[in-house]
């Protein structure tokens, strides 16, 4: 007679113990990929642009490096543009105007940096010059290592005078 009421206690705690089961799996998946990626969380990280030995000459020279964007949860890989100005020590430049984010192009007849969505124009060092762009374009840190340029690819917050980080 034991043996029915410790069988039927069992039977009573076994879906409970189902379902905390099923109820921690998720709970843990949920931690794990429902969580925003915090930029601050994040280590900064180095993107090869090019060899120094072919970063030469008076213009800023246009190259793509391959970022990582974090939007919410979701981290995806997107090309990004930099301009490297090789007779600044290899200052690297964002393309992105801070106006409104468009991409700027470098213009040699006019020697300047233009946004054709607003147009702003930026002198060659990426100090702006006019337009509505309330700031010069944002540096990027730069360093060489093995005789490779690097930058740390960062956006900024559109459309004011400060350059503040996006998260």
């Amino acid at each position: 007679m034991k043996t029915d009421k410790s069988r039927r206690k069992f039977l009573r705690v076994l879906p409970l113990g189902i379902f905390a089961g099923m109820a921690g799996v998720l709970a843990a998946a949920a931690f794990r990929f429902l969580r925003p990626v915090a930029a601050a969380q994040r280590e900064a990280v180095w993107l090869d642009v090019a060899p120094v030995s072919e970063l030469k000459g008076e213009k800023p020279l246009l190259r793509t490096v391959l970022a990582e964007r974090s939007a919410g949860w979701s981290v995806t890989l997107e090309e990004q543009q930099v301009f490297i100005l090789p007779a600044q020590k290899h200052q690297a430049l964002s393309s992105m105007c801070p106006h409104e984010g468009c991409n700027v192009v470098w213009r040699d007849e006019t020697n300047n940096f233009f946004c054709p969505c607003h147009d702003s124009a930026f002198a060659p060092d990426g100090e702006r010059v006019s337009g509505p762009a309330r700031r010069g374009l944002d540096p990027l840190p730069s360093r060489e290592k093995d005789g490779i340029l690097q930058v740390q690819y960062q956006t900024f917050v559109n459309n004011i005078k400060e350059r503040i980080p996006r998260a």
